[in-house]
C-alpha cells in the first residue's frame, strides 16, 4: 500500500490547480475509487483468494512428460478394449444375422412343402370326388341304357300305365345324366374316345377280347366296345378306359 502512495500523489499533483471546489471535490472521489480497487486488487493476487465473494482458481500446475505418456497409454488401453467389444458386439450380430437367414430359409421351405402337401391333398380330394361322380354317372348310364328297349308288347300296350310310368323315370335319368355330364365338363373333366381306336396300355385296360372274322378289315388290338368309360382331367388320365379288343380266328 505505501507503494502506491506516490503514485496516487502524482495523480493528485497532476490535476489542475485552477479548478472549483466541486470539480476539485469529484477528483478525489475518483482517486479514492481507483485506489479502493488497488488495495482489492493486492488483496486478492494470493492463489484462494475471492473476487466478489467467489473463490479465484487457482493456476494449472505444469504437465511434465511422464504424465501425459502415462495418460496416453491408459487412453490407448481404453481404446483397444472398446475396439474389442466393438469387435465382439458385431461378429455377435453377423452370428445373429446368420442364425436369422437360415431360419427364414428353413420356414420358407417349410411353407414350400407346406403348399405342396396343400396342393397334393387338395388334388386327392377332387380326384376322389369325380372319381364319386363318376361312379354316379356309370350307374345313371346303366339305368338309361336298360331303358332303352324294343317296342312294348300287347299286353304292355293294353296297361299303359306301368309303361308311361316306367318312360318318366328313365326321362328323369337321362336328364339326370346330362346334367351330370354338365357338371363334369365345367370342372374340366372329358372322356376318352376309344372306340375304333388301336390299343394303348396307358389310357386303355383290356378286360376282353372278342374275335373277328379271318375275312374282316379289322386289325388285332382294334377296340370295339367300352365296358367303361375313361375320363381326363385337365389333361391327365382321371380313370382309364375299359375295353374290348378284337382279335382274328385262327384257321384250323
Amino acid at each position: 500500500m505505501t507503494e502506491m502512495t506516490p503514485v496516487f500523489t502524482e495523480i493528485q499533483t497532476l490535476a489542475p490547480t485552477a479548478v472549483s471546489a466541486e470539480e476539485k471535490e469529484r477528483v478525489e472521489l475518483l482517486v479514492a475509487e481507483f485506489r479502493a480497487c488497488l488495495e482489492d486488487a493486492a488483496q486478492l493476487s494470493e492463489p484462494g483468494d475471492a473476487w466478489n465473494g467467489e473463490p479465484l482458481e487457482s493456476p494449472s500446475p505444469a504437465v511434465d512428460l511422464s504424465t501425459l505418456l502415462a495418460e496416453m497409454a491408459v487412453l490407448k488401453s481404453e481404446l483397444r478394449l472398446q475396439s474389442r467389444q466393438f469387435k465382439n458386439t458385431l461378429d455377435e450380430l453377423r452370428c445373429f444375422g446368420n442364425d436369422l437367414r437360415a431360419q427364414s430359409e428353413r420356414l420358407q421351405e417349410e411353407l414350400e412343402r407346406a403348399r405342396e402337401q396343400a396342393a397334393s391333398i387338395q388334388g386327392q380330394t377332387t380326384r376322389q370326388f369325380l372319381l364319386a361322380l363318376l361312379d354316379l354317372r356309370d350307374r345313371l348310364q346303366s339305368g338309361v341304357d336298360a331303358a332303352r328297349r324294343p317296342p312294348p308288347s300287347f299286353l304292355e300296350r293294353l296297361l299303359p300305365g306301368p309303361t308311361r310310368l316306367a318312360a318318366s323315370l328313365a326321362e328323369g335319368q337321362r336328364l339326370t345324366l346330362q346334367r351330370l355330364d354338365e357338371l363334369l365338363a365345367a370342372h374340366r373333366v372329358r372322356p376318352i374316345r376309344v372306340v375304333g381306336e388301336t390299343l394303348d396300355p396307358q389310357r386303355m385296360r383290356v378286360v376282353g377280347l372278342e374275335a373277328a372274322a379271318a375275312s374282316a378289315a379289322i386289325p388285332d388290338g382294334r377296340v370295339l366296345r367300352e365296358v367303361q368309360r375313361g375320363f381326363f382331367h385337365d389333361g391327365e388320365l382321371l380313370r382309364i378306359a375299359e375295353v374290348i379288343v378284337s382279335k382274328k380266328a385262327n384257321r384250323t
